[in-house]
């Protein structure tokens, strides 16, 4: 059942094109106009971060985006069906059920083991095709990535095949967001190395795309920009934590995309000593206490570790956040209520109230949400 769009005024999700735009515009200056042959990738992993994939794809299309990057190929064939046309990365690794799509939607997949080597290009001979591929080396993360000590076969499995044609070489580093982080020089010393002994074996393609750049490394460590950057969360206009936006901000004028208003659903007027919620941990300390009920909750990514920690344009979050409804004391009229916009609590203070990062908090923007591209 797909989510069907209501006339009737539920919670709208507002996102900025302005903000997006300033924010691409942001990401080209650190690049530094002298490196004219630095591309771009954006990650629209998780529905574009949440944001939406659908809605922002006018955004992707009329903007300098290189490249679009997945976590998987379903999200891949997404973007296609959208009108995508440019190159899409499939960040992540695959199943082998999944190389006919590669070939079948034009995805570039990622090297990320060994055996997908033979595989791709077992079915590249028997299509009677090429296919880019882009090479992930595990120098930090021991997630995803051709390790270290594997290179010497990864080299000897290309030699031998006429299908594959690697258009690009990545890694990607644990501890970027430290801007003291002698593990993120060394890693991109390591893998440069290992980039120069790859080139003098194997006859790579001049335009081959060497990457490593996250958002912090882009922000925090600029010899790492190397041809291409991959700003995934700064795009968004967020920064990872709360200790980062008061750090960062100020240099690097990113803006939060979202917007998130909703009316009240019902306005009620409680009196003293009233308990409100689940768990009733808040009580009502004066009569003729207005407040109103807002239909977001922790299904709609309200964390429920913001309850009574937090106010929206000066009303403060009463009571423990439950699944579908918010309550807001002060609340008089039945006017919408700005949860996220330039003059909220910032999405960075939800994640600390949570203990997480704000990527978690982004990603979990519930699909009830009506997501919308404004011209502000």
């Amino acid at each position: 059942m797909g989510i069907v769009s209501s006339p009737s005024p539920y919670p709208i999700l507002e996102i900025s094109r302005s903000a997006l735009e300033n924010n691409i515009k942001l990401i080209h200056k650190i690049i530094d106009s002298k490196n004219t042959n630095c591309k771009v990738l954006i990650p629209v992993k998780a529905n574009a971060y949440g944001c939406g994939l659908e809605t922002l794809m006018p955004v992707f299309q009329s903007n300098d985006i290189d490249m679009l990057g997945v976590a998987n190929i379903r999200e891949a064939e997404s973007i296609r069906s959208l009108g995508w046309q440019k190159p899409i990365l499939n960040l992540g690794s695959f199943y082998i059920e999944n190389i006919q799509s590669f070939f079948e939607y034009n995805i570039t997949p990622t090297i990320t083991d060994l055996w997908q080597i033979s595989a791709l290009e077992e079915k590249a001979s028997s299509l009677g095709k090429q296919i880019d591929v882009h090479i992930k080396l595990d120098l930090g993360m021991r997630r995803l990535g051709i390790r270290e000590e594997q290179i010497k076969d990864m080299l000897t499995n290309l030699n031998a095949l006429k299908h594959l044609f690697v258009s690009g070489i990545y890694t990607h580093y644990p501890t970027a967001g430290d801007k003291q982080s002698k593990a993120t020089v060394g890693q991109l010393k390591k893998f440069q190395s290992i980039i120069n002994n790859l080139k003098r074996e194997t006859p790579f393609n001049d335009n081959l795309l060497v990457h490593s750049a996250n958002s912090y490394a882009m922000l925090l460590h600029k010899e790492t920009h190397l041809n291409m950057v991959r700003p995934g969360i700064l795009f968004y206009g967020y920064f990872q934590t709360m200790a980062n936006l008061e750090e960062y901000s100020r240099r690097y004028r990113f803006k939060p995309c979202l917007k998130l208003r909703a009316r009240p659903i019902s306005l009620r007027t409680l009196s003293k000593g009233d308990l409100v919620s689940y768990g009733s941990t808040y009580q009502i300390k004066s009569d003729n206490t207005s407040v109103g009920v807002i239909p977001l909750g922790y299904a709609d990514g309200i964390p429920r570790s913001i309850s009574n920690r937090i106010a929206f344009e000066g009303h403060d979050l009463i009571g423990n956040v439950t699944m579908d409804q918010i309550i807001l004391k002060g609340v008089t009229e039945n006017s919408s209520v700005y949860l996220l916009d330039e003059k909220s609590t910032p999405l960075e203070y939800w994640a600390q109230c949570e203990g997480t990062i704000t990527y978690e908090i982004l990603t979990g923007l519930g699909a009830r949400l009506r997501r919308k591209l404004v011209n502000d």
